[in-house]
């Protein structure tokens, strides 16, 4: 439910007697104990404190508490619903969301900081640890999932009712709230479909949220007082030498040890399966910062340490954090963190002094300067990379192969490129010379249906002058009354048409032909795989743009390599070490966002050219020069 941050008003403190009022209907809502009015016996030689009604209110909803109307979308239709939250502080904590009303239902229901404080407060459900990732990436809870001992779900599991769950690792800290959707506590062993749907968790932003903007704060390893599977399983070895366990479809069974839980091969975990927390994620992205700064102060010693000074954002990204990252995992990009994109994540930086920045216009924010003797630089300990994977080309819609994202692979070397110019016929044109409005046909297919047309139509030929086409209906109001030009009304005049002038008439009017393209790489064609899909308009270009910038300093910049499947993150370095210049990449000004433009030192484009395009497969008339170096002529 709180996959997206909610929209929150003022918080307003609730007075006593509404806190009371709070407090006790939770108490009725979840059927707690009534408090202790006799004197409690030792324990351990030490005297019991009684759970006093008071007691049980402050642990409930500590004093004082504050409340706050908030809105959010929830479901796949992103349906908006609004409610109230509450706020407060247990002993010795941070101030935290602690529960949550919705809509029309009266029930408070707990966030994992409440149930971290209060165990026992709900029906505390076991899943495998790859599940629970997936619960605090927005799913619901499935019933194949449900790891079943033999004593049964907890009576309290009912229809309608809300339940926490927890890993099978961690089987005492409750990680993710959800309502109950059937009677889990009777739940067959063959039962399929969804036991609960998801309204909390840890790594959500209700959990993320703080007055402080601090972020959300992990729960423990181990919290006394919920009874996890092991405990349980060790309060039943007692009165039972050998207990037999029974499972759920996907769950697992106990047996009569269960210090070491096993899960079953749906459910083992992995690098790629594992979810992450919005937490998690921030950390990563924080400590692969630092590695990359630590690197670059052991490689290059002196200052500014090997940095080319302004930093893009994409190279922040792409060369200093993806390569430096603890998991190389699809979850782990600038999208997921709190930040939501590099700007914000650079002014994080800035906020934590560790670099300097700058906006630029067009709303780019570029560093500065970064602070090599940071205690956060000095004291940071390196950690083990993971090895990279062998990276196989991506494809897209269309099955077109595209570059690698993956930092150290250029697809791109030794590609083999063609581009294919394709027609689609006018209405104008069809039936009487091509069968289609919606096939693509080369040129020569339209030379050999106009021959074709011809050759159907004898008549049409001037006996006298073979080369020429006597007019009909057809060609004269169809073909050269389509656009008509100065060369069209002499023929219209003259009654007669040269062969070739009628075959480049029909090609050359995108009124008659449209124009689509193709760039085939490598071993495609598109007659033999009719998946390729042409694109409109005519065909793309590498630009490669030479400019003075900042004063007198020339800069080559080169856009359009995406087109070609080059990626323009991979070049940079080859270009900076050939120009024998700093280079850096960054979004295409005037171009679609996402599109990035590579720019280096100098007038580079010999370079360019025949030295890093060319062996990329790209021939010299697909670049377009521009040179805006020079000074105009009055």
């Amino acid at each position: 439910m709180f996959k997206k941050k909610p929209q929150i008003k003022n918080l307003s403190p609730l007075k006593s007697s509404e806190r009371r009022r709070l407090a006790d209907q939770i108490r009725k809502d979840y059927s707690l104990p009534e408090p202790q009015t006799e004197q409690p016996q030792e324990q351990d030689g030490q005297s019991a404190q009684p759970q006093t009604l008071t007691g049980i209110r402050n642990a409930l909803l500590p004093d004082p508490t504050s409340s706050a109307k908030f809105t959010t979308t929830h479901g796949p239709n992103s349906t908006l619903i609004s409610g109230t939250l509450y706020v407060g502080t247990h002993p010795g904590q941070e101030e935290r969301v602690l529960w949550f009303q919705i809509g029309k239902d009266d029930r408070l229901i707990p966030t994992v900081y409440t149930l971290w404080q209060n165990p026992g407060l709900l029906p505390l459900l076991h899943i495998g640890e790859t599940i629970v990732g997936k619960l605090k990436g927005g799913a619901d809870l499935f019933a194949p999932g449900l790891i079943k001992p033999h004593w049964g779900f907890d009576e309290r599991a009912r229809k309608d009712s809300i339940v926490a769950v927890a890993g099978h690792k961690s089987d005492t800290v409750p990680r993710w709230v959800g309502i109950s959707k059937v009677d889990i506590s009777g739940l067959p062993d063959d039962a399929t479909g969804t036991a609960a749907e998801g309204l909390h968790w840890e790594g959500d932003e209700l959990w993320s949220w703080s007055p402080l903007n601090k972020g959300g704060s992990p729960g423990p390893d181990a919290i006394e007082g919920w009874q996890g599977l092991t405990a349980m399983a060790e309060e039943t070895d007692d009165e039972d030498d050998e207990p037999e366990g029974e499972h759920v479809e996907g769950g697992v069974p106990l047996e009569s040890s269960t210090a070491d839980l096993k899960i079953t091969d749906g459910d083992s975990p992995s690098e790629e399966d594992y979810v992450p927390s919005t937490k998690e994620i921030d950390d990563a992205f924080m400590e692969a910062f630092l590695y990359a700064i630590h690197n670059a102060k052991k490689n290059v010693p002196a200052e500014p340490h090997g940095f080319d000074f302004p930093l893009q954002p994409s190279f922040l990204i792409a060369n200093m954090v993806q390569p430096h990252l603890r998991r190389q995992s699809p979850h782990y990009n600038i999208k997921k963190t709190s930040w939501k994109n590099t700007k914000k994540f650079i002014k994080h930086l800035d906020k934590q002094v560790l670099v300097k920045s700058k906006d630029r216009n067009g709303g780019e924010t570029v560093i500065l300067d970064i602070d090599f003797n940071d205690e956060k630089i000095k004291s940071f300990q390196p950690y083990r990379l993971p090895k990279p994977k062998a990276a196989e080309p991506a494809e897209d819609a269309s099955g077109i192969s595209k570059p690698s994202s993956d930092p150290g692979t250029d697809q791109s070397l030794g590609q083999k490129l063609s581009l294919q110019v394709v027609y689609r016929a006018s209405s104008k044109l069809v039936p009487e010379l091509l069968p289609s409005k919606t096939a693509f046909y080369t040129s020569q297919q339209i030379t050999s249906a106009l021959k074709q047309y011809i050759e159907d139509n004898p008549d049409l030929v001037n006996e006298a002058k073979k080369r020429y086409i006597k007019l009909n209906p057809f060609i004269a109001n169809h073909i050269l009354g389509s656009n008509p030009s100065s060369d069209d009304s002499k023929a219209l005049a003259a009654g007669e048409i040269d062969r070739g002038a009628l075959n480049r008439r029909i090609l050359e009017d995108d009124h008659l032909c449209i124009p689509y393209h193709i760039l085939l790489r490598n071993e495609q064609s598109l007659e033999s795989d009719p998946s390729l899909k042409p694109k409109s308009g005519p065909p793309p270009k590498i630009t490669l743009t030479i400019e003075k910038r900042g004063g007198n300093k020339v800069v080559t910049a080169v856009a359009g390599l995406e087109s070609f499947f080059i990626n323009p993150q991979l070049i940079r370095p080859e270009l900076q070490k050939k120009c024998a210049g700093s280079a850096s990449v960054g979004q295409h000004i005037g171009g679609k966002p996402g599109m990035l433009e590579v720019q280096v030192q100098g007038d580079q484009r010999s370079v360019i050219e025949k030295e890093i395009l060319a062996k990329r497969g790209v021939r010299s008339e697909w670049i377009e020069i521009v040179d805006k170096s020079k000074k105009k002529k009055k």
